[in-house]
């Protein structure tokens, strides 16, 4: 497989709560993938809520998005998204070669002997951290963030450092909703601001107002279509194009 050509779109939402204005955050996940962005979330767990509804979209919205969730408390946050973004791109390269092992053999990764299995799992843990990946970073910056976002802004910075040598592309963005001066969704940090910038920007992390999932999930698809056209000058714009590199 030729490295390079194959890109992992995807969308990370961190929230803890539901969304309470600006549409179906389950509509607009639904409508990312459609356009092959995939969209997984994080949902922080908050020890004084006692409602299900939060996590039920939680969960609901990485299904529509094609993505995955999990459940996290603040501190272990930074792990989480980690994580969570290392199993998306896993995940999606899977899927492609499941794909042409069934159009070859008629048989995906799960049915074949352990010994052929085993290496084809090496292989996918090897090129995921090859793969090229854009990533949003979405964080719910809503008044129950209030005594949160200090912990979630630290957070991202260690995600940061801790993808320094990744050996893949990495173009990364985080976004606030609501965003500045009323705004829906505000960018942060942009694919192209320089890392060394990440802390000051992130600083305008503003907890106010409700919560605006799906205006926000729809902006950073905007967002990234547009860096992508720009910056990869329409050379890349599938999330994976696995078929004529493997």
């Amino acid at each position: 497989m030729e490295n390079g050509i194959a890109m992992v779109k995807q969308i990370i939402v961190v929230t803890d709560g539901e969304s309470n204005i600006g549409g179906d955050p389950v509509a607009a996940a639904k409508a990312a993938y459609n356009k092959n962005i995939i969209v997984s979330t994080i949902g922080i767990i908050d020890n004084k809520c006692q409602k299900e509804k939060p996590y039920e979209e939680v969960a609901n919205i990485a299904a529509a998005g094609g993505g995955k969730y999990e459940y996290t408390y603040l501190e272990q946050l930074s792990h989480t998204i980690h994580s969570l973004s290392y199993k998306t791109v896993s995940n999606t390269i899977q899927e492609a070669v499941n794909k042409q092992l069934r159009e070859l053999i008629g048989n995906d990764i799960n049915q074949m002997p352990p010994e052929s299995r085993s290496k084809i799992l090496n292989y996918i843990d090897e090129y995921s951290d090859d793969v090229s990946v854009c990533c949003c970073i979405l964080m719910d910056c809503s008044g129950s963030m209030g005594n949160k976002i200090h912990s979630a802004r630290n957070s991202i910075l260690d995600l940061m450092d801790s993808l320094k040598n990744r050996r893949g592309n990495l173009h990364l963005a985080v976004m606030g909703y609501p965003g500045i001066k009323g705004e829906e969704c505000s960018v942060l940090y942009d694919f192209n601001d320089e890392s060394e910038d990440m802390e000051r920007s992130l600083y305008q992390m503003k907890p106010n107002g409700g919560t605006p999932t799906a205006a926000a999930i729809n902006f950073s698809v905007k967002h990234m279509e547009s860096f992508l056209k720009k910056t990869l000058d329409g050379e890349i714009h599938e999330t994976m194009e696995l078929e004529a590199t493997i």
